[in-house]
């Protein structure tokens, strides 16, 4: 872990960062009264409280701006399920190493 001039955080956040390829959230109603919200791409602070009003929007039977983000459109994996992980941990890999040598 990294410290500002010798000061050392009390936490700090570890995981997984999920990008869309269309780097826009998904958010919509899987049935009735399922919802869900991902891909935040790495935007998650200030998506999630969006993402938690619009959806609690819906559940209160107000669903017009739930229904904007349900219509964005998300491409999926090129490499499909076969390639998702090993091509996810391999990004991971070299973003660290970047990081450490740069």
């Amino acid at each position: 872990m990294h410290h500002v001039a010798g000061i050392k955080p009390d936490c700090a956040w570890r995981g997984d960062v999920e990008i869309r390829l269309s780097r826009g959230p998904h958010w919509g109603e899987l049935a009735n009264n399922v919802y869900f919200a991902q891909g935040f791409s790495a935007h998650g602070i200030a998506a999630t409280g969006l993402a938690g009003r619009v959806i609690a929007e819906a559940i209160q039977g107000q669903s017009e701006r739930l229904d904007v983000f349900s219509k964005l459109r998300h491409l999926p994996f090129p490499g499909g399920r076969l390639f998702r992980t090993p091509m996810r941990v391999a990004a991971m890999a070299w973003y660290k190493l970047r990081d450490a040598l740069w």
